[in-house]
């Protein structure tokens, strides 16, 4: 299949398969490299197939050993892996809505090095006839212990396995993958304009990269290259490739700053104390606390959600008066100014008050729930003497 499909390619681009002569955009080769010339440090791995490496140095790279990825979603909870292990990927592709037409021609692959260095290596095929060895070793590059990337579960990797598919690839195996898009949510959703990776690059990192290309431009200057050669745009591709995989390492290690307690960035203090207590860090009771007294009062509820699983039941109840006055909250107070403040009266008028409420609402179960409540509270006040 994968011959036949090369071919198929090769016939459509009106040049001959790998290993004919070549014919057409193909014939484009000159003595100074691929397409009239690739910047300097590619190398032609294979037929049509180029590679280049690029070094980055990272201010907060230096973390060496195992690093805990429950924060970047619950089906990773207690996977630890050293941090030298996980591959920060992400690919170019030929459109951004995905399906079997959408090719990737380019790809980066980047690690931590002992040194704290990132290290990027890209790999970039200069026509479609080249896609199978390009494919084949960016698949190779993926098998390593750890991935990460910014959208690569919903994006990259099913692009790549559909690349696989046509190709007769066996697709990647499973690998533990931080999707660094989830937890940037968590923290920066509502903070920034919006959380795009460009954008938490400058205001959450700082970052500036200089010269860039538009990520919707990139598909068109692929093409222009096949039309006509090398040129200027490609160039920023190249480097818009490298520069995600850095910003995208970057922010992989502020989101474990953050949630390991070592940095307090500008974020949403509930999502961060979310992310905390997946991870298991005993700082989120605090992060809800501080947040609360700064006048969030959504935070009332993930902080009472913690004390219930912790048992400390006074607690929680305690944290009741800082609820709304919708049913879910007057029945909670309810509930604190019976047991906690020994009121029953007054916890009977809050009963009353949570059923009419649910009743406006539609809430049929909440509303039968706190109309027992105001029942029994109404029968024990009526057997009290006098």
């Amino acid at each position: 299949m994968a011959s036949s499909l090369r071919s198929r390619l090769a016939l459509s681009r009106g040049s001959a398969p790998r290993g004919s002569a070549p014919r057409g955009s193909a014939a484009r080769r000159s003595a100074d490299g691929p397409r009239r010339g690739l910047p300097a440090g590619w190398t032609e791995a294979s037929e049509g197939l180029w590679t280049r490496s690029v070094r980055f140095d990272l201010p907060d790279g230096n973390r060496r050993g195992e690093v805990d990825l429950s924060a970047f979603s619950r089906r990773l909870s207690g996977r630890r892996v050293d941090v030298g292990d996980i591959v920060f990927f992400d690919l170019e592709t030929t459109g951004l809505s995905g399906g079997a037409g959408t090719v990737a021609f380019l790809a980066a692959a980047g690690s931590i090095r002992p040194e704290g260095a990132l290290e990027v290596v890209q790999y970039f095929m200069d026509d479609y006839p080249a896609e199978y060895a390009f494919v084949e070793r960016v698949r190779g590059v993926l098998a390593a212990p750890a991935l990460a990337s910014y959208n690569g579960a919903s994006f990259d990797l099913p692009l790549l396995r559909t690349r696989c598919v046509m190709n007769g690839i066996p697709a990647p195996d499973p690998r533990p993958h931080a999707d660094v898009l989830h937890p940037a949510r968590r923290l920066f959703g509502g903070v920034y304009a919006d959380c795009s990776l460009g954008t938490l690059e400058r205001e959450a990192l700082g970052m500036d990269r200089g010269p860039d290309i538009p990520g919707a431009e990139v598909p068109e200057a692929w093409f222009r290259f096949l039309r006509t050669g090398m040129h200027p745009d490609l160039d920023l591709v190249f480097s818009h490739n490298a520069s995600d995989v850095l910003a995208l390492a970057r922010l992989f290690l502020l989101v474990l700053d953050a949630v390991e307690g070592r940095c307090r960035p500008r974020c949403d203090p509930l999502g961060l104390a979310e992310l905390m207590t997946r991870a298991g860090n005993p700082q989120a009771e605090g992060v809800l606390k501080e947040a609360l007294d700064a006048g969030y009062p959504e935070a009332v509820r993930p902080l009472m959600r913690l004390y219930w699983k912790a048992g400390r039941r006074d607690e929680r109840l305690a944290l009741s008066r800082y609820l709304p006055e919708d049913a879910a909250g007057l029945l909670q107070r309810s509930l604190y100014e019976e047991r906690v403040v020994r009121d029953d009266a007054r916890a009977l008028e809050l009963a009353a008050a949570a059923r009419e409420a649910a009743l406006a609402d539609g809430d049929s179960v909440r509303a039968d729930r706190a109309g027992r409540r105001a029942a029994r509270l109404a029968a024990r006040l009526a057997a009290r003497p006098g």
